[in-house]
This record gives structure tokens, sequence and C-alpha cells, in this order.
């Protein structure tokens, strides 16, 4: 489900983006970050990425490891540069607990912040080797159960307002329909303003 997952919170990402009226650049960087966050998943093996039950201490410190494998491969292009906030750090919590760094609160990035309700979000109401779906009430109860420790309480409100929409319309769409709108939203930002700039 990697890949589908990818396009999934990249749609909700721009949902978020926009209805916070991010400026071009922070709605650009925060769609990269969306898309590459489990970049560094390469690095983690099958048998752990597939496994079906709870992971071993050992086995969930390899998983860990996708978070600085990620912000490298990053961190090592100027084009995907920006997305490296929501990949290094989408796995802190606003509490402090979370990792690698343990940073909480305004010292996340807000990128970050913004997409750990997403990626947060999307795991709950969707499939994955170890797990069933949850209904949409349900994780939007584990979400707000979880403001201020897990979740920026700002951001989750701006999140709670949109949620149901989103998730109706993301639902609703098969994978070739979230590639085609990831697309377009990529030539719209990226390529487009890219060539705005130059000309």
């Amino acid at each position: 489900d990697t890949d589908v997952h990818n396009y999934r919170v990249t749609v909700y990402a721009m949902g978020m983006g926009k209805a916070l009226r991010l400026p071009a650049r922070r709605f650009r960087n925060l769609i990269a970050g969306a898309f590459l966050h489990d970049a560094g998943k390469i690095g983690v093996s099958d048998a752990i990425l597939l496994k079906p039950g709870p992971l071993a201490p050992a086995e969930m410190e390899a998983m860990r490891r996708h978070v600085s494998l990620g912000a490298g491969i990053v961190a090592n292009s100027g084009w995907l540069r920006g997305a490296r906030d929501v990949v290094e750090f989408h796995h802190e919590r606003f509490d402090g607990s979370g990792y690698l760094k343990g940073l909480a609160g305004g010292a996340i990035p807000r990128s970050a912040r913004i997409f750990t309700i997403i990626d947060v979000f999307d795991a709950l109401t969707s499939r994955r080797p170890y797990k069933k779906p949850v209904p949409f009430a349900e994780a939007m109860a584990v979400l707000e159960r979880d403001r201020g420790t897990h979740f920026d309480p700002a951001l989750l409100d701006v999140f709670q307002g949109i949620a149901a929409e989103l998730h109706g319309r993301i639902s609703a769409c098969d994978e070739a329909t979230l590639r085609r709108i990831v697309r377009s939203q990529v030539a719209e930002h990226f390529l487009l303003a890219d060539e705005a700039a130059r000309g």
C-alpha cells in the first residue's frame, strides 16, 4: 500500500495547504514532503515492512531508521531539499515524545506538524499488512484523543474542518485517479511555476 498511500497523503496535504492558505513555496514543499515522506523505506527490508504482526524492538529500530535515510536522500538533491522538513520530522510529536530528535511544539517545522496529522489519519483509515482500516469517526476520535500530545491543536482544528469532505473524495478514488490528481497539481505548482519564474 506504500505507493497509493503516498498519493493519498499528498492529496490530503494539498487540501490542508489550501485550507491554511500556505504561500506557494511552502505549499510546494508540503506537497513534495508528503509524497517523499517514506523515501527512506527503500532501506528497510520487506520482511519488516510487510510483517503482519507487531514489530520486535530490533525491527522497530530498523523501521525508525527510514526517517534518517529519507532525510539523507532528499538533502542531497537541490530540487527535493524543500521536502526535508516533512521527511525528517514527521514522526515527531507535539509533546516531544516522538523520534528522531524529540522536538516539541513550535520547534517541529510547521509542515511536519501538518503532515503528521495527515499521515496518522491515512494510516488509521486504510488497510495495512498488520491492520484493517478503521471507520472515519473512529479515526477522528483517535486524532482528538491525541490533541496536544501527538498533534498540534490549532492545525488539528483545521484538519477537522475539512476531513470529512476530503476523506469522502479521496476514498472514492482509485489509484489511477489519485495519480492524475497529483500529476495535475505538480504540473500547476512546480512545472508551470518554474516556467513563469524563468519567463
